[in-house]
């Protein structure tokens, strides 16, 4: 029996050291070709590590895009949109797990049945909206279709985690004399903080990730995000070999926020994952 336990953890920790190394390897490419000089780069075979590291790539990187700006685009979309999608499905997870109504199943079902709708089947009518409303080339175009994409992922998880808590809660408060917005503030979003810090940084990578939607509503250079930036590098409008080893270093910049982030809310991600349950 233990030689049995000792085999399987064996082929655990093997399996994971090798998805652990497929995952890695592109970022370790990645890294591995910034640091390179120009000659190095159309070398064969490719070099894993370069002769000599080339850290005057990331300053010329800087300066290929308008990385300041670029960032601050990213950052007026992605934070707007993770909030106001935190914000719309726990109010309706709150609804659709504390609050009797009829067809509560039902519209459950609806809101789910949006998540098989492709990304690109929602691209024209969303253009078409954003256009009559006047909101092309600004933030609000591009947070509220964003924001509308992630709601139904958003109140599906959400709802997992209210399901874990216990009626009884809300029971107490009502003898109390609690209202639903007193119990929901009070009561039920203190005991889900993870679970919307979980919500709303997936929210916001995915925000920040998002290239397909800021190319069909934005055609000012000055509001492009951090992803529109870095596909102007390479894209068939570029008429030169773009510098890859700038490039990758100038992807290497481009998540340095997400990477920041996630070393700051790790924590959080791990409570998420023990207190949320499978309650349906």
């Amino acid at each position: 029996m233990k030689k049995h336990k000792k085999i399987s953890a064996i082929t655990c920790l093997l399996l994971t050291l090798v998805v652990t190394i497929i995952v890695l390897y592109p970022f370790v490419w990645v890294l591995s070709t910034a640091l390179k000089n120009n000659t190095e780069l159309f070398v064969f075979p490719p070099k894993m590590i370069p002769d000599q590291a080339v850290w005057r790539n990331f300053i010329d990187a800087w300066r290929l895009i308008d990385f300041p700006r670029s960032f601050f685009n990213s950052f007026m979309v992605s934070v707007p949109t993770a909030l106001l999608t935190v914000v719309v499905c726990s109010m309706a997870a709150y609804a659709m797990t504390r609050m009797k109504f009829k067809y509560a199943t039902a519209v459950f079902m609806i809101y789910l049945s949006t998540m098989m709708i492709p990304m690109v089947v929602r691209l024209i009518p969303s253009f078409i909206l954003v256009k009559n409303m006047g909101l092309m080339n600004t933030y609000l175009g591009l947070i509220l279709p964003l924001t509308a994409w992630s709601v139904p992922f958003g109140t599906f998880l959400i709802r997992q985690f209210f399901l874990v808590l216990p009626k009884e809660l809300n029971e107490a408060a009502y003898v109390d004399g609690a209202s639903h917005f007193q119990i929901f503030i009070r009561i039920i979003l203190p005991n889900t903080v993870p679970g919307m810090i979980t919500l709303g940084t997936y929210v916001f990578l995915q925000s920040w990730n998002n290239l397909l939607w800021p190319l069909v509503a934005l055609n000012k250079e000055s509001m492009y995000p951090v992803t529109l930036a870095m596909a102007s590098l390479t894209g068939p409008s570029v008429e030169f070999i773009p510098p890859w080893n700038q490039v990758m270093a100038a992807t290497l910049i481009s998540i340095l926020p997400i990477l920041i982030l996630y070393l700051l809310l790790q924590k959080y991600f791990i409570q998420s994952v023990a207190l949320s349950g499978v309650k349906g």
